[in-house]
């Protein structure tokens, strides 16, 4: 993200590849994987407390909690799958051409 100069906000800028090495890709999959734990735990501890709530006025907000963290559950998985198929693909890439990985553009990852 750039910054505008003068008011030194944020300006967003178009879309750029993002090359990650082997180590770079491991450490995204490793915290993906923990922010995943987080959002199990928060999934257990909102199910048993909407099931303790059943049927009293603050249910709805256990729920709302079952229901974000179950989205950010989908969005971590996505966001895994996007970067093994970027991985693999840059891998399969080099492999063919068998040039330096770091020009060879991938897309995202």
């Amino acid at each position: 993200m750039n910054t505008n100069e003068a008011s030194g906000s944020p300006v967003m800028g178009t879309p750029q590849s993002v090359i990650l090495e082997t180590g770079e890709v491991q450490t995204m999959r490793h915290r993906l994987h923990e922010l995943a734990n987080v959002f199990t735990g928060v999934m257990i501890a909102a199910g048993l407390l909407s099931q303790y709530l059943e049927g009293g006025s603050l249910q709805h907000y256990a729920t709302d909690i079952c229901e974000g963290s179950d989205r950010g559950c989908v969005l971590v998985r996505e966001l895994r799958s996007q970067l093994l198929a970027a991985s693999s693909e840059l891998e399969a890439a080099v492999s063919r051409s068998a040039i330096d990985p770091a020009r060879v553009e991938p897309g995202i990852l």
